[in-house]
């Protein structure tokens, strides 16, 4: 955003920083990741970071009733909660991280999704990196609208443009099977307009690794911020940390690219 620096947006995925297996748990070998992978790069590009919900904010959503004002303090505890452990141990270690209250940014008025972007474009003008999260945000409509971190990076992409969108998941990328369940699993490593529909159509039959809608979620999502912006998604394994560090640089790696073209 300053001094041409290319801007990259990172998302933390729940599966990577929490253990989505054990609610309200932390995985601080990610986070220790993320301190090395941050401190690598963040001389050289503009970043944007988002955390997702993991088991903090997927219990609470899942139990909550919808539209009830109940689910809609609670989500926004728990994610508050997950987003300081984040933007605290990032501060703890030297990384210039500030907190931005998703639901402070951005609200669901009837007309539709508005954000309040200065803020955030002040923060990385002062080489400060905001950390915006997957949040229940404020509605007009309906009390409140759960936003995934892809669905607030799709937002925040119509004011702040990415040379690119990096991932950390806890596996190398989009597999076409599930690889926690088949040996034989093989990560698709390219998805674009001439796979696309294949490639839903492929992992929409694997139900054991999307009974919530997760991954095709994150692969049209994914797929329409490419569109959107004109530029590539990475999906890659945060703890590879060396790798990583190539896709925030856009250089080779082992993971998945969603690009719209």
């Amino acid at each position: 955003m300053t001094e041409n620096r290319e801007i990259v947006f990172i998302k933390l995925g729940g599966s990577f920083i929490t253990f989505k297996d054990r609610n309200y748990s932390i995985n601080y070998n990610a986070l220790k990741n993320t301190v090395r992978i941050i401190r690598e790069v963040m001389s050289e590009y503009s970043l944007l970071l988002g955390n997702g919900g993991g088991s903090f904010a997927h219990p609470v959503i899942l139990c909550g009733e919808s539209g009830s004002i109940s689910t809609l303090v609670k989500c926004q505890e728990a994610t508050r909660d997950l987003n300081h452990i984040v933007v605290d141990y990032l501060v703890d270690n030297g990384i210039p991280a500030v907190s931005f209250q998703t639901s402070a940014i951005i609200y669901e008025s009837e007309r539709g999704l508005e954000t309040f972007i200065e803020p955030i474009k002040t923060a990385m003008k002062n080489h400060v990196i905001p950390v915006v999260y997957g949040e229940c945000i404020h509605s007009s409509k309906t009390v409140f609208k759960v936003l995934s971190t892809e669905d607030v990076f799709l937002e925040l992409a119509k004011h702040i443009r990415p040379a690119r969108v990096v991932l950390l998941t806890d596996v190398k990328g989009v597999y076409d099977r599930d690889p926690t369940h088949y040996a034989d699993a093989n990560i698709i490593r390219i998805i674009n307009k001439n796979n696309y529909s294949e490639v839903l159509n492929v992992i929409s039959h694997d139900i054991s690794r999307d009974a919530t809608g997760g991954i095709i979620g994150k692969v049209v999502k994914m797929y329409d911020l490419s569109c959107r912006i004109d530029a590539p998604i990475f999906i890659v394994s945060g703890f590879d940390v060396e790798n990583t560090i190539r896709a925030v640089k856009g250089q080779s790696f082992i993971g998945t690219m969603i690009n719209c073209r």
